[in-house]
C-alpha cells in the first residue's frame, strides 16, 4: 500500500505538460457550468414550485428567475475577489477555491428541503446558495482562459484559448446530459419529486476530481516574469483608468452570446413551461443536448478558421448573426414542435460556437499580464449581468404583461447582437491578430 500511495503522491506533484493545462481549464469550466447550468434548467420546471409555490405560476418562476439573476450580479463580486488572488498569488489558488465553492453550493442546492418542509428558510437558503455560485463562476471562467492561453505556444493561442470555451458547453451538455437521464429513468413525476436532485449530488464527485487535477498545475513563464507589485494593483478604479477600452470593448463583444445563450438555452426552460405548453421538459432537454454538440464542434472549428481571419471579424459576425437569428429562431419555438425548437436551440448553439471560437484568446491578450486575471474576469462577470440579467429580466416581464410574447425576447436578442458587433470593432488584441499567429 505504501507503493501505491507514493505513486499517488508523486502523480499529484507532477506539473501538467501545455497540452494537458488546456485539458485542466476545460474540465474545470466543464464542471463549473455543469453546476452552475443546472439550476437555470430546473428554475421554471421544479425550483418555482418547490420554492415558491404560493405564488401564482408566472410570478413563481420571475421569483426564481430572480435568483438566477442575483447569481449573475454576484459575479462581479467573485471576479474581483478571486482575480486579485489570481493576479497576485497565481491562477492556480484563484481557480482551485473557485471551484471549491461552487462545488458545495451546488451539493447544497440538492440537499436543499423545500419550501413545504422549512417554509420560507427554503427560497431564502437556495438565493444564498445560488449567490455562492455565483462568486464562484465569477472567478473560475476568466481564470481558465487565463492559464490556457497564457500556457499556449504563441500561434495556437485562439486554440487553446477556445478548450476553455468548449469546457463551458461540455458543462452544457453535461447539464443537459444528466436531467435527460434522470427524467428518462425516473418519470417525470419522480424526476420532479426527487430525481432532479441526483445531477446536484453527482457534483461532489465532479468537483473532486476536478480540484486533483488543478493541483498539478503551475504558473506560466509570462505570470512569473511579470511585476506583479504595484500599489494600485488591487483597485477597480486604477484598473477602470489603465484599460479602459478593452473593459468596455470586450463587455460589449461578450454581451450578445450571453443573451443569446440566454434566451435559446438556459431561459429558453422558463419560457416555454408557461407559454408553450406544447413542448416537455424532455424535448428541451433533447435540445439542450443537441445544442451543446453543435456549439463544441463549431467552437473548435472557429478556433482553426482564426488563424486565418481576424478574430475580431469573426467575433463582429457572430453579433450579426445572433441578432439576425433572434426572430426566426423565436418563430420556430412558438410553433409549439420539438423538431422546429432543436433547430432553433441548435442555431443558437452553432452562433455561440462561432463566437466562442476567436473571443476568450481576443479577450485575454487584450489585457497586460499583471492584471489580465482580473481584466477577463470584469469582462465576463458585466457581460453576464447585461446579457442574463439586465436584458432579460425586464424582457420576461413583458412577455408575462403581454400574455406569452416572445417579441420582447426577440428585441433582447437584436440589442444584445449589435452590442457584440460594435464592441468587436473596438476591440484590438495583437498578439492574435493574422501577423503574430503565423509567425
Amino acid at each position: 500500500m505504501g507503493g501505491v500511495d507514493g505513486s499517488c503522491s508523486a502523480l499529484r506533484r507532477r506539473p501538467l505538460g501545455t497540452g494537458q493545462v488546456a485539458a485542466a481549464a476545460a474540465v474545470g469550466t466543464a464542471v463549473e457550468f455543469y453546476d452552475f447550468i443546472l439550476y437555470a434548467f430546473l428554475a421554471a420546471s421544479v425550483f418555482a414550485p418547490l420554492f415558491f409555490p404560493q405564488l401564482v405560476p408566472w410570478l413563481g418562476t420571475l421569483a426564481v428567475l430572480a435568483g438566477h439573476a442575483a447569481a449573475i450580479v454576484s459575479r462581479p463580486v467573485g471576479a474581483l475577489v478571486f482575480g486579485a488572488v489570481g493576479d497576485r498569488l497565481g491562477r492556480k489558488p484563484a481557480l482551485v477555491a473557485s471551484l471549491t465553492l461552487m462545488g458545495l453550493a451546488t451539493v447544497g442546492v440538492g440537499l436543499l428541503p423545500g419550501y413545504a418542509a422549512i417554509g420560507i428558510a427554503a427560497p431564502v437558503a437556495l438565493v444564498v446558495l445560488r449567490l455562492a455560485q455565483g462568486l464562484a463562476i465569477g472567478g473560475e471562467y476568466p481564470g481558465a482562459i487565463v492559464v490556457a492561453v497564457e500556457h499556449a505556444p504563441p500561434h495556437l493561442r485562439p486554440l487553446y484559448g477556445a478548450f476553455a470555451q468548449v469546457g463551458a458547453v461540455l458543462g452544457l451538455f453535461l447539464a443537459g446530459l444528466s436531467l435527460l437521464a434522470v427524467n428518462v429513468a425516473a418519470g417525470e413525476a419522480a424526476f420532479r419529486e426527487w430525481g432532479w436532485r441526483l445531477p446536484f449530488l453527482l457534483s461532489g464527485v465532479l468537483v473532486a476530481g476536478g480540484v486533483l487535477l488543478r493541483a498539478r498545475l503551475t504558473e506560466s513563464a509570462e505570470f512569473v516574469a511579470a511585476d506583479r507589485h504595484g500599489a494600485e494593483a488591487d483597485r477597480l478604479g486604477a484598473l477602470l483608468r489603465r484599460v479602459p477600452r478593452p473593459l468596455l470593448a470586450g463587455t460589449l463583444m461578450w454581451t450578445g452570446p450571453v443573451a443569446l445563450g440566454y434566451a435559446f438555452l438556459t431561459g429558453l426552460f422558463a419560457y416555454v413551461a408557461i407559454y408553450v405548453p406544447a413542448l416537455t421538459v424532455t424535448d428541451l432537454q433533447i435540445g439542450a443536448v443537441l445544442a451543446a454538440t453543435v456549439l463544441g464542434a463549431v467552437t473548435l472549428l472557429s478556433a482553426h478558421v482564426c488563424r486565418r481571419w481576424a478574430p475580431a471579424r469573426v467575433a463582429a459576425a457572430a453579433g450579426i448573426a445572433a441578432a439576425a437569428w433572434a426572430v426566426p429562431g423565436y418563430l420556430l419555438v412558438d410553433l409549439g414542435a420539438a423538431p422546429a425548437t432543436w433547430v432553433a436551440m441548435a442555431g443558437a448553439g452553432f452562433v455561440y460556437g462561432v463566437f466562442g471560437g476567436v473571443a476568450p484568446a481576443l479577450v485575454s491578450q487584450s489585457f497586460p499580464v499583471d492584471v489580465r486575471y482580473r481584466g477577463v474576469a470584469v469582462v465576463l462577470a458585466s457581460s453576464a449581468v447585461l446579457g442574463a440579467a439586465v436584458l432579460p429580466l425586464p424582457a420576461l416581464a413583458l412577455v408575462g404583461a403581454t400574455g406569452g410574447s416572445s417579441v420582447p425576447l426577440m428585441v433582447m436578442v437584436i440589442v444584445a447582437g449589435l452590442a457584440t458587433a460594435a464592441g468587436a470593432g473596438l476591440l484590438r488584441a495583437p498578439e492574435t491578430g493574422r501577423s503574430r499567429v503565423r509567425r
